[in-house]
């Protein structure tokens, strides 16, 4: 070490220690002593943890960076200290430790002022975020740049700084943005044999541009394509296990699947329709087959909630005592039997998605009450459980039964039944439906066609009869199991009487008896009169209702009943 070194750290009036890469003290200064309370050879060639204990001069030397106001207690005193690599040739060779007693950095000649401390630690922020980064004055000279971003140029910071941009970089347009003002954002970039994606940004003062700013933003091309790729490939495996948690708790049929030419049908569809846009609950009501759950599924479809689950309840399916833990769950050994971990309930199940009850009027009065608590609160409690859980779902109900009925004779709640019916959807059966019953068997025709593997053309005049005069208790359910078997039994061309069942035949109507009517008016007018007398069985004998359900006038319908000399009581 040189005379005049050693003696300019003499001079200086706050603590200096230098040590080698071993973390040896090699000289202290004579402040460092004082404040120290030692003699200078009680310090010199003793590591230094033994007079810092818990330094990180060895950290310090080993990463190449500075320590900056660290606090240090050694014996009843509390030091500041700044540790700094030593390099020779680029090499770190040992490291320099400055250090004052807390309180009196102020007036020491070694602070670095508050503007120092902000600008190293942004240029370690700078080092830590970006592959590389570089900044040029207005002259286009690198006035700061990353290491990060001189390894990948194959320079050094002190070779790049004080250079012009075009001198160490590449294919830079650095001097140009500072030129023009104007950003460049996402750019290619080729630098030798690899492609970067670069942003250029002008540095300004007020409307004067006074540099420009340069980071990578992407280091290899290559890796870029590769994170796509990978993306593309994890948004493809999505989207299919999206598709298949889909086909295993969500819709299975949308308003596609519904065949709506009779009004009341179309009718029916389009008020679900919108029904489905909202948030309320559903009331579908109608006979046995004729629907209920398809139209569901499609409102469920159609809705925000078609990502969710839809979650089928038959009411009358499952058993009293099983009704609660079906519902509502149950926890780890909450009854004898109870599975192990316990089992989330079907309303659970369709958290943010939507809840189907089917046939709810065979729902027990015990369960009706607690199902509005949770329609209410919008929260479930499993069985054994001690506290609820929030759910959001969309209840939609339905049922073949009158509810008004059940609710006079006692065996339904009112306060379900309005909290249920904010709307209401009424599906026609199929007696009232006239000729579009031959339409939708052609309609179903095609698609056991597509199942089966026939090759059925239609229905013949006589099948046709038969069908406008069965009353058709079973609706849709019934004439798919119709077609199903005819189909197979004709294979193809026409359906015939001979591939109906046999109950079918007993009804059967055919053109040469000798008692068939070729009086068409007449014919239609029967076909009214059954019409008129269906729908207002299928709405108790309620007129309002009945003329709603087939899309009339309720003075039409005072008309035909008079004309048909239906009973109007």
């Amino acid at each position: 070490m040189q005379i005049e070194l050693i003696e300019f750290l003499d001079l200086i009036p706050y603590g200096i220690v230098l040590v080698d890469r071993d973390g040896m003290i090699t000289f202290v200064n004579t402040a460092g002593s004082q404040l120290l309370g030692l003699k200078r050879e009680e310090i010199v060639e003793r590591p230094i943890s033994s007079i810092a204990p818990g330094s990180d001069m060895l950290q310090v030397m080993s990463q190449g960076r500075p320590s900056l106001r660290r606090e240090i207690r050694y014996g009843e005193k509390l030091f500041l200290v700044d540790r700094l690599p030593f390099s020779v040739a680029g090499e770190v060779v040992g490291g320099i430790s400055i250090f004052q007693p807390l309180g009196h950095m102020a007036d020491s000649l070694g602070r670095w002022t508050e503007q120092e401390r902000e600008l190293h630690q942004f240029k370690e922020l700078v080092e830590q975020l970006y592959d590389g980064i570089v900044m040029c004055d207005k002259s286009g000279i690198i006035t700061m740049i990353n290491q990060s971003y001189c390894d990948f140029l194959g320079t050094t910071i002190e070779e790049a700084i004080g250079r012009h941009v075009t001198e160490v970089i590449e294919n830079t347009r650095m001097h140009l943005v500072i030129k023009s003002g104007k950003p460049e954002i996402d750019q290619l970039m080729r630098i030798g044999d690899r492609e970067i994606i670069v942003s250029r940004m002008p540095l300004k003062e007020g409307e004067e541009t006074v540099g420009a700013l340069g980071k990578v933003v992407f280091s290899d091309l290559r890796e870029l394509r590769s994170i796509v790729e990978r993306y593309n490939i994890m948004e493809r495996k999505l989207d299919f296990y999206r598709q298949e948690l889909k086909r295993m708790m969500g819709a299975k049929y949308s308003f596609a699947h519904i065949f709506a030419e009779h009004p009341l049908m179309k009718e029916a569809v389009h008020l679900a329709k919108r029904i489905a846009q909202t948030k309320s609950s559903v009331l579908i009501l109608g006979e046995s087959g004729t629907g209920k759950e398809l139209f569901a599924h499609a409102i469920h479809e159609e809705s925000s909630r078609a990502d969710g689950a839809f979650v089928r309840v038959n009411c009358a399916a499952i058993p009293k005592d099983l009704m609660e833990a079906e519902l509502f769950g149950y926890e780890d050994g909450a009854f004898t039997g109870a599975k192990k971990g316990g089992k989330p309930g079907k309303i659970e199940l369709a958290n943010n998605g939507t809840l189907f009850l089917d046939e709810i009027g065979d729902m027990p009065l015990d369960m009706q009450a607690k199902l509005l608590r949770v329609l209410q609160e919008k929260e479930v409690e499993r069985i054994g459980a001690t506290r609820p859980v929030s759910v959001d779902i969309r209840v939609i109900a339905a049922t073949h039964r009158p509810l008004e009925k059940l609710i006079r004779e006692g065996s339904f709640r009112e306060d379900l039944y309005y909290r249920l019916n904010v709307f209401t959807i009424n599906l026609p059966p199929l007696r009232v439906l006239g000729l579009s019953i031959i339409a939708l068997a052609h309609e179903l025709i095609k698609k056991l066609n597509n199942e089966l593997y026939t090759d059925v053309t239609g229905i013949s005049r006589q099948v046709q009869e038969i069908f406008l005069a069965h009353r058709w208790p079973g609706n849709m359910r019934e004439m798919n199991n119709v077609l199903e078997r005819a189909v197979q039994l004709a294979e193809q061309g026409e359906l015939e009487v001979e591939h109906l069942p046999p109950y079918l035949l007993d009804r059967q109507v055919t053109v040469d008896s000798e008692n068939a009517s070729f009086d068409l008016e007449a014919e239609v007018a029967k076909t009214e009169r059954r019409v008129l007398e269906a729908a207002l069985a299928h709405c108790g004998g309620n007129k309002v209702q009945a003329a709603q359900l087939l899309g009339i006038h309720r003075a039409s319908l005072y008309r035909k009943l008079e004309k048909h000399r239906i009973p109007n009581e």
